[in-house]
């Protein structure tokens, strides 16, 4: 399956050597979580105004779009420990998203579960 993100962040949230050491989509690759056609593509959000959530499903891509929002002031406060924590667990709940497009049949708690290990791995939870 494919899964990708990218970021829409401030400078100074620190998240930015966090994104260019994960690799989202290793742990997703080559398995089958019960829809091989639809692809999975989110976007982290730290930025210091209310954003809104966005999703929707591409049909002519076959592909799920999604916004992750995470608090710029808490972020930017954190150890980079807790930062990791943060977006590691925003990410993995990010997955319930799929509650809403039951018809793409997806194994979400499969999913979720090899973020989990995933980030388990790079000790960031």
């Amino acid at each position: 399956m494919e899964v990708r993100s990218s970021a829409d962040i401030m400078e100074d949230s620190g998240l930015n050597p966090l994104l260019n050491e994960m690799n989202i989509g290793r742990p997703f690759h080559n398995k089958d979580y019960g829809n091989g056609d639809v692809a999975l593509f989110f976007v982290v959000n730290c930025l210091p105004f209310e954003a809104k959530l966005r999703y929707h499903f591409g049909k002519k891509e076959k592909a799920l779009y999604w916004d992750i929002l995470l608090d710029y002031k808490e972020v930017k406060a954190a150890t980079m420990e807790r930062k990791k924590a943060i977006l590691a667990e925003s990410i993995i709940n990010s997955f319930d998203i799929l509650d809403k497009y039951k018809k793409l049949n997806l194994d979400k708690q499969k999913l979720q579960q090899e973020a989990k290990e995933y980030f388990k791995e790079l000790n960031w939870i």
